[in-house]
């Protein structure tokens, strides 16, 4: 399976002085990078619905609005892109503080442009990332979707390691009867066996407590 959806990625520079937008927007085309710049995050917001691939970089200090403000604004409504908060005022508590809740990284205001240049690419690839398992998520549970209620049943059994012959007596079936159902169900999830099954499920939820199979 692959999620053929691809959208190229932007830095979304968010600051109210023009000066700090250029030096970074100049920053980022150089190595090819695309930029969108807003004023202000009421602005940027107007159109975050719209924003599927790349980063923000924040200017903390702005006024109405700050860049951790945006972005608990953000995390609010389950934003998925990462944000960049560039800082000369944030303390180191702030920092920390805001790490943990999620902001990906802090730049200082007198940066060197190659450090800024690691932070966006690495925040991009991490969006990028995101972006793809979600897609992948969201097309194997489609796949689920699909499948009949008995072959759903049949499903779960197989993954905790019951062979037919114990699937079709836990569902007062017969064992041909068990194995069409597994048959049919792989055919529509588009695998071969039962540890394709296990890895398949495993990527819409890692945590799964599923036995009798290795995922590796």
């Amino acid at each position: 399976m692959s999620c053929n959806e691809t959208v190229s990625p932007t830095v979304y520079m968010i600051d109210d002085d023009p000066n700090d937008v250029v030096i970074i927007r100049r920053l980022c085309e150089s190595v090819g990078l695309h930029v969108e710049s807003f004023e202000s995050p009421q602005d940027f917001l107007m159109k975050a619905r719209s924003v599927e691939s790349g980063c923000i970089v924040a200017d903390l200090m702005m006024p109405e609005m700050t860049g951790l403000q945006l972005h608990a604004e953000l995390k609010n409504s389950q934003a998925e892109i990462p944000i960049i908060v560039v800082t000369g005022h944030a303390d180191a508590r702030t920092c920390r503080t805001a790490l943990r809740n999620g902001v990906f990284d802090f730049v200082e205001k007198s940066f060197n442009p190659h450090d800024l240049l690691v932070v966006i690419q690495s925040a991009i690839e991490e969006n990028t990332r995101k972006t793809s398992e979600r897609l992948l998520r969201e097309e194997v549970t489609q796949q689920f979707e699909n499948l009949s209620r008995r072959e759903g049943e049949v499903m779960k059994l197989l993954v905790t390691g019951l062979t037919l012959k114990s699937i079709a007596g836990e569902l007062g079936i017969s064992v041909q009867t068990a194995s069409k159902h597994r048959l049919r169900l792989f055919e529509k999830l588009d695998i071969q066996n039962e540890v394709e099954l296990v890895k398949l499920m495993m990527r819409i939820d890692p945590g799964l407590p599923l036995k009798g199979y290795s995922a590796a």
